[in-house]
């Protein structure tokens, strides 16, 4: 460790120096930094060349992490460091162009008796207790008997292991509780603690983000905490080799384990397989329901969804822009309303040729017209009369009264911890569902139907209310009874027809609205934003010198012209102060007011803001000739209209400058141009100026 070095030699032959991210990435850390008593790691560095004559090699843990989000703090220190040779080690490296890349195969890890052989889902799962007890119930005794019968495997073998059980709540990529996840974790502890596991006695460990409990030293192989419960806060690069078990409560829409949380029970503890080979093999319980299971990839499940960071540049002369941003009324939102239950009792009444019999908002005499066969009495009938009658017409092709629900569960799957499609048909075992696992199933069912919504809305629980009313008023059924009759497997694809059918009408009648609905814009003002968060699966970083944030995060599917204004951006870097490319929707970014070709005022993303040295600000937006020939001289022309408007950029340190230019760009040969002026096309450019910034920084 650093404490140990002794400066004046720096490193020694032989010696390996562990540092830790955190103690050398900012300039007042004790370790980077020279004092009386000690010398710095740079200087500690040099020594070790002048005086041992010996090479500095950096290994880079992690290296995706390294890279992402303090991409220019990571360069600055290796820098300092400035080793003969880097090794970047990562499941998912970033490193751009590497001199040599090397990878490793599972097989030759399982070969090293680094890794457990292999995986098996479910073993022992039986359906001999499906009655006596709940799914999640009979999956905890399962696993918590398989850690008690690897300790006792231990055991006879000598071997101071103390196997330990993970147990997750199910992942929906975030860290705080909902309300399913606090009672799936009250059963999980009243359950452990008739087992004699409580946090009290130190066998159960808690990791939630509000609750936390025995987690010093939780990586010993001798440990006493059998069973640790959490949710995905586990932090990044957590080992902990004893932990053989894992229980996964999951969305029931999840069809994906990911790499990374089946590699949580796979490393060896003592890196070398042992004589019984119950031992070697990693074991995953799980509620999963699916015909085929997905092993992926990683997302970060057990921290965040994979996302970039980008922050400001320190010391950035920041600028303020007027700026706008659509604000829609409720019309012309992509909503989920009370006026799907009208829709979705229409599509009811007439796919299925029944009457509504209570409080329905449904013209039946409008139906009456359009329903074939025979109708009922003009006479009024009361609700009874209803829908006994509605029961009969669907007792051909419909289940009311449906007993329980059965789900099949993979039973003893086995394979390796790799990217695969697994078909688990005719290897399950089914489970009648409880009362409360219906209503997870009912709601994680009918989300199918609502993914086109918006979902802060809750479009799904909206739907499951009004189809339960429906079932109610129709048919007579409500709450548990009404939800079975929507899942047995008999009357699903009924209920899919019913849904998509109404879904669709419902679609096109909030198409209709929205069209109709008059879109204001509203002002704010704009500045270059502190940090910025890009998604990792769609965006890639790319080396800038004078990108406002950094790293810069280009999306994958950039267009052309973007990259190559972006690379003739930093080879002009010597006039530029800074530039910053902007995104395409929503009030955090920059955007003009203009009018469409319907008439429609819109805002426009104009794609680059950029800060020339001498403090001019420019304003551009990349095409090729002949795009968008109905929106693209439109927006060419408001922006021209609102440089006019705002010949001055007001800076938040009171030094005000000069909106210099600006308007749509087009690569033409060796040259990027643009029009001072008003367009009609963008392929006419006879009068069009070309950009040097030589010139305008004079």
């Amino acid at each position: 460790m650093f404490d140990e070095i002794e400066p004046a030699e720096g490193i020694q032959p032989g010696e390996i120096l562990f540092v830790n991210w955190e103690s050398i990435n900012k300039e007042n850390n004790l370790m980077v930094r020279d004092s009386e008593s000690k010398a710095s790691l740079y200087k500690v560095c040099r020594r070790t060349r002048e005086r041992s004559r010996l090479p500095v090699v950096a290994i880079i843990d992690e290296e995706h992490m390294f890279w992402s989000e303090t991409a220019d703090r990571s360069a600055a220190v290796l820098n300092r460091i400035n080793p003969e040779v880097e090794i970047r080690i990562s499941a998912t490296p970033r490193t751009e162009s590497p001199d040599e890349k090397v990878r490793i195969s599972r097989e030759k890890v399982i070969a090293a008796e680094m890794i457990k052989r292999q995986v098996v889902l479910n073993p022992d799962l039986s359906g001999a207790a499906e009655d006596a007890k709940s799914l999640n119930e009979h999956l905890m005794q399962l696993a918590l008997d398989r850690r008690d019968r690897l300790a006792e495997a231990y055991r006879a073998l000598g071997v101071a292991v103390n196997p330990l059980l993970l147990i997750q709540l199910p992942d929906d990529r975030t860290e705080t509780m909902s309300t399913e996840d606090s009672a799936i974790a009250e059963s999980v502890k009243d359950y452990l603690a008739s087992r004699g596991i409580t946090v009290d006695n130190g066998r159960l460990a808690v990791w939630l983000s509000e609750e936390k409990h025995n987690l010093n030293d939780l990586e010993r192989h001798d440990n006493m905490t059998q069973v640790l419960l959490f949710k995905e806060a586990i932090a990044l690069g957590w080992d902990c080799p004893r932990a053989a078990v894992l229980l996964i409560f999951r969305k029931l829409s999840g069809d994906e384990f990911t790499i990374q949380t089946v590699g949580r029970i796979l490393r060896m503890p003592e890196q070398h397989y042992y004589p019984d080979e119950s031992l070697n093999i990693g074991y995953v319980y799980t509620d999963i329901a699916k015909d085929k299971i997905r092993i992926v990839t990683a997302d970060a499940g057990y921290l965040k969804k994979d996302m970039m960071v980008a922050a400001r540049r320190p010391g950035l002369n920041n600028i303020c822009l007027s700026s706008v941003y659509a604000d829609r009324p409720n019309d012309s939102r992509n909503y989920f309303g009370p006026d799907f239950r009208r829709i979705l009792f229409e599509e009811c009444a007439q796919t299925w040729g029944v009457t509504p019999s209570g409080n329905a908002p449904v013209d039946t005499a409008e139906l009456a017209a359009v329903r074939s066969g025979d109708d009922l009495p003009e006479a009024a009938q009361d609700s009874g009369d209803r829908i006994a009658s509605n029961r009969s017409c669907v007792g051909d092709f419909l289940r009311l009264d449906v007993p329980n629900v059965r789900i099949p569960v993979p039973k003893d799957i086995r394979f390796q911890n790799e990217v695969q499609s697994i078909d688990v048909v005719d290897r399950t075992v089914k489970f009648a569902r409880t009362a409360g696992e219906i209503d997870r199933i009912f709601i994680s069912e009918i989300s199918k139907y609502v993914g086109a919504f918006e979902s802060k809305n809750h479009p799904a629980d909206k739907l499951a209310g009004y189809l339960l009313e429906c079932l109610d008023d129709f048919f007579g059924i409500s709450d548990t009874g009404a939800k079975k009759a929507f899942l047995y497997h008999i009357n699903r694809p009924r209920f899919d027809r019913l849904l998509r059918s109404a879904v669709e009408r419902y679609i096109s009648y909030r198409k209709t609205r929205r069209d109709a609905a008059d879109r204001t814009l509203k002002d704010f003002v704009w500045s270059v934003p502190e940090e910025r968060y890009y998604e990792e699966d769609t965006h890639h970083i790319v080396p800038t010198v004078n990108h406002a944030l950094q790293p810069f995060a280009e999306l994958h599917t950039v267009r052309h012209p973007e990259t190559e204004f972006v690379g003739f951006l930093e080879k002009n870097s010597e006039f530029i102060d800074w530039w910053y490319k902007n995104g395409d929707k929503g009030r955090q970014h920059f955007a003009v007011g203009y009018t469409d070709a319907a008439g429609i005022a819109r805002p426009f993303y104009v794609d680059f803001i950029i800060r020339l040295k001498n403090g001019d600000v420019m304003l551009f937006d990349t095409k090729s000739a002949g795009s968008e020939p109905e929106t693209a001289h439109l927006k060419h022309n408001a922006l021209i209209d609102y440089i006019a408007r705002n010949p001055v950029v007001k800076a938040p340190c009171g030094q005000d400058t000069h909106l210099l230019c600006g308007g749509v760009i087009i690569k033409d040969g060796m040259n990027w141009i643009w029009s001072r002026r008003h367009i009609a096309n963008t392929t006419d450019h006879q009068g069009w100026s070309s950009l040097d910034f030589r010139e305008l920084t004079v």
